[in-house]
């Protein structure tokens, strides 16, 4: 065990410390956990309006309020990749110390010069709403990742109007970030031109085509959503946020996902929303520990970690047992578990016999069982139920090994006293 854990710390370490280091992923990372209230707040009254009781979509719809209930969805969800364009640009911004509201109002222009828009009859100017949703996500991170460089490179080189000392500074910040607003305004007008001239018609086809496509389909697999999980996991017995980590790559891609499934573009199960429902790991091990441990530094830990594990956070628990680095803990916590109850989760799915989810994000601290229930789907709740003694079982004989090492060394301590 000691030699795969120094094997897997020469190859993980490195790895996980160039992507926790990389300024433009972790600025993806932070511009979408920014957008949390957008995705919550779209998916809330997504849920109101398509709740599944015949007896509520009937009344809604008779009473010609279903339009108007899913407004907030197609003003949030619908814009994903406008609030996108603005966020990483300011986290990144942010994170260098720069003007960062400016610079996320350059990447919101920018962004909408390079996205195709059409003009009606009437000569008034229409966007698309594909491209301003999901579809438009890998276009916009990339727009907000280079104006954020640009107006960072040129502020640092202070290539930037100064105004006279006495002027507000609110004033002063709308002339400093006219240099940027130019040269990348300049730049995605060629970019917006040139993919004009293109087969494409717009550079947004193109990403979708050479980019977007591949990597859902990625995202969107058994294989690659079962590595993902397993890689946080494995990243978090290392003592590392596997999220963290693997979310500010993959982030975009599954919420990408569940968009897509929100507005039946997509039926792949995988995603932020199937991640969330596969939740029960630590309420399980909360389980073994209160119940089925011996030791008392693992039963006093699973009454102190059981509040904070009812709502799925689970720092606690990697800490206090510790899983970290823990031998113990190595198949039951990165391999184990994670494949078992995510394949129970998708042999749900692939059946029928769980009702697919919405895509509707419900936020993680949502409990299990009740986040079934919150996205309108009883047997989903019923699911989660059932893969808790599932976990239970699958930890049980792993913490069991554990726990009489623990029970021998405090008797070994007891005695020595």
């Amino acid at each position: 065990m000691d030699k795969l854990t120094k094997a897997l710390e020469k190859v993980l370490m490195p790895i996980s410390a160039k992507i926790s280091g990389n300024k433009s992923l972790q600025a993806v990372a932070k511009g979408f956990i920014s957008i949390l209230t957008v995705t919550l707040v779209g998916s809330i009254f997504y849920l109101i309006g398509n709740f599944p009781v015949p007896a509520w979509t009937n009344f809604l719809t008779n009473a010609g309020l279903t339009n108007y209930i899913l407004i907030p969805y197609n003003v949030t969800i619908g814009l994903l990749a406008v609030y996108t364009a603005f966020t990483i640009s300011y986290a990144y911004v942010t994170a260098e110390k720069g003007d960062a509201f400016s610079a996320g109002i350059v990447s919101l222009i920018s962004f909408f010069i390079v996205t195709p828009f059409v003009t009606n009859e009437n000569g008034e100017l229409l966007y698309n709403f594909n491209w301003l949703g999901s579809k438009g996500l890998f276009v916009a991170i990339i727009v907000a990742v280079i104006v954020a460089k640009i107006c960072v490179f040129i502020e640092k080189k202070g290539w930037t109007i100064k105004m006279p000392e006495g002027v507000p500074p609110y004033v002063g910040k709308a002339f400093a970030c006219l240099a940027p607003g130019f040269v990348c305004s300049l730049l995605f007008g060629i970019v917006a031109y040139v993919f004009a001239l293109t087969s494409f018609g717009s550079v947004h086809q193109f990403i979708f085509n050479y980019l977007q496509i591949p990597l859902y389909a990625l995202g969107g697999s058994l294989i690659g959503y079962l590595l993902g999980q397993v890689l946080i996991q494995l990243l978090w017995w290392f003592g590392i946020h596997g999220f963290n980590v693997v979310g500010s790559v993959m982030m975009p891609i599954w919420l990408g996902i569940d968009a897509a499934r929100l507005a039946g573009e997509s039926s792949s199960p995988f995603g932020m929303s199937m991640m969330t429902a596969v939740g029960q790991s630590t309420v399980s091990v909360v389980i073994v520990l209160m119940f089925f441990c011996k030791s008392k530094q693992l039963k006093q830990l699973g009454k102190v970690a059981a509040p904070a594990a009812v709502f799925n956070i689970g720092e606690p628990v990697v800490f206090g047992v510790p899983n970290v680095l823990n031998p113990y803990m190595f198949i039951p916590t990165v391999i184990l578990v994670p494949l078992v109850t995510n394949l129970f989760f998708y042999f749900g799915f692939a059946s029928g016999i769980v009702p697919p989810l919405s895509g509707a994000q419900v936020s993680m601290q949502v409990p299990v069982v009740l986040y079934g229930l919150v996205q309108g789907n009883w047997i989903l709740a019923l699911w989660q139920l059932l893969a808790i003694p599932l976990a239970v079982v699958l930890f049980m004989p792993f913490y069991k090994m554990y726990d009489k090492t623990l029970v021998d060394r405090e008797q070994e301590t007891e005695s020595g006293e």
